[in-house]
């Protein structure tokens, strides 16, 4: 192949490149510059680009209700419980799936696991209803939403981390043994931080998952808890949705995610791509 025909086909790539990320990056652009307009420019019948108007203060009138900040630190507690506990158990069972169960019994098993994961949740939303319902603890609880989450996190977390399981090098657990050392001192100190990239991984999709779920939340909190994708739809006036308040609440609401996937990139990176590269 000619130079001449390498730099068309490079500068073809480079600006299918730009269009692609201009594509990508305009609704969070808009969506930022909405979070700075007065009610008047969001309603104008041609949309603007750039505010003709800035109000900043549309960052403090979210914060004017108290149920914004609390509606925030519910889907953290919520969130973060949740992680903990898929990634907890996810763990555990990946690593029996891997190292105990095989063949046909291992395979089958696991697949029926994350076929768990596969049904739409709209067809159970009303027997869950039902069963948190007569649980002591009610609907409108933590645990109601915390173990609900569990149930569709936990066959994802379970598959991957037996994927993660089978390609870490079972000959070092075989040598730590030979060691001395324990079967359970071996799973924390030499097969857990083969896979500690993968349990990142893991761990980061099973909290978006948590963080950004609506239907359930609608359906089982809204009084004593309400996570913030339930509480976005009341930023209302009359019959008036308040856009530039829904646009600033979603943006603030989109920095623990942003801010978590930045710290833990390399984390991220490493783990969803364990086990492409065979030695």
């Amino acid at each position: 192949m000619s130079k001449s025909n390498t730099n068309l086909i490079k500068f073809l790539l480079l600006v299918f490149l730009f269009v692609w990320v201009a594509f990508t990056l305009f609704p969070l652009y808009f969506q930022l510059i909405t979070s700075f307009k007065p009610v008047a420019e969001i309603n104008a019948m041609v949309p603007t680009f750039w505010p003709e108007t800035f109000r900043p203060s549309n960052y403090t009138g979210i914060f004017a209700d108290p149920g914004s900040l609390k509606s925030l630190i519910d889907s953290i507690i919520v969130s973060i419980s949740n992680t903990i506990l898929s990634l907890f158990l996810g763990t555990l069972a990946g690593y029996a799936l891997a190292r105990y169960l095989k063949g046909v019994v291992g395979e089958n098993l696991s697949f029926w696991i994350l076929s768990n994961r596969m049904f739409p949740p709209v067809a159970v939303i009303i027997p869950m209803f039902f069963l948190f319902d007569a649980t002591p603890w009610g609907t409108d609880s933590y645990i109601s939403l915390i173990l609900l989450y569990l149930v569709f996190n936990l066959p994802l977390a379970t598959w991957l981390m037996m994927v993660f399981f089978r390609d870490a090098p079972r000959e070092l657990e075989e040598a730590s043994y030979l060691d001395g050392y324990t079967p359970l001192r071996t799973f924390f100190r030499v097969t857990l931080p083969l896979v500690f990239p993968g349990m990142i991984s893991v761990a980061m999709l099973c909290w978006i998952f948590a963080w950004n779920e609506y239907l359930f939340a609608n359906l089982l909190t809204g009084t004593t808890v309400k996570t913030f994708p339930v509480h976005i739809p009341s930023f209302t006036q009359g019959s008036q949705t308040l856009w530039n308040l829904v646009m600033a609440f979603s943006m603030v609401a989109m920095i623990p995610p942003v801010g978590m996937f930045i710290i833990l990139r390399k984390y991220m990176v490493r783990g969803l791509s364990l086990g492409v590269v065979k030695g």
